[in-house]
């Protein structure tokens, strides 16, 4: 299960770091509030039209339903075979999900923002800005994914546990 719940963690981190990058690029004032402050007021960002607020909210629902319907599904399918209990969904959700959140850590704030800080990262205005180089603001936003991951963790093993009962057990 651990190897599995690993390579799944592995996969839907890419599904996040693809979404996030396309919201970089297509919809960057819809991640803005989760840079540093001083890159926050930097910005120069023009105000996105109504029809870019849209295809923002379309992207994102779009996006969102993709990446936990597949954290759903890894649930789904991995269990599907027989009768578990609810703490054996649970952790094997949380691995999942943890794994994202160390991996956008690591991955995503320590290497591709901190330390390259390619120029697709970089908020328009905010060239130069030290909050590209904060290693503690992403850890401190990590620890607050941490409780997030739980909570979510939760819920999605929750919702896999009764499919599986009531449905596919049965």
């Amino acid at each position: 299960m651990l190897i599995n719940a690993f390579i799944a963690g592995f996969v839907w981190s890419a599904l996040w770091m693809v979404y996030v990058f396309l919201i970089l690029k297509h919809y960057p004032w819809e991640i803005l509030h989760d840079y540093p402050e001083d890159i926050q007021e930097a910005s120069v960002l023009p105000e996105p039209s109504s029809e870019q607020k849209k295809q923002a909210k379309i992207f994102g629902s779009v996006g969102g339903i993709v990446i936990f319907g597949v954290l759903l599904l890894f649930g789904l399918i991995h269990f599907s075979g027989g009768a578990v209990s609810f703490w054996s969904v649970l952790a094997y959700i949380f691995i999942i999900a943890m794994t994202w959140n160390i991996a956008d850590l690591i991955v995503m704030d320590f290497l591709i923002i901190c330390t390259i800080t390619p120029k697709w990262v970089v908020i328009d205005g905010t060239e130069g800005c030290k909050g590209y180089h904060d290693y503690l603001f992403h850890f401190k936003g990590f620890l607050i994914g941490c409780v997030y991951t739980a909570i979510m963790a939760v819920i999605f093993s929750g919702i896999d546990f009764a499919v599986l009962h009531f449905i596919i057990w049965k």
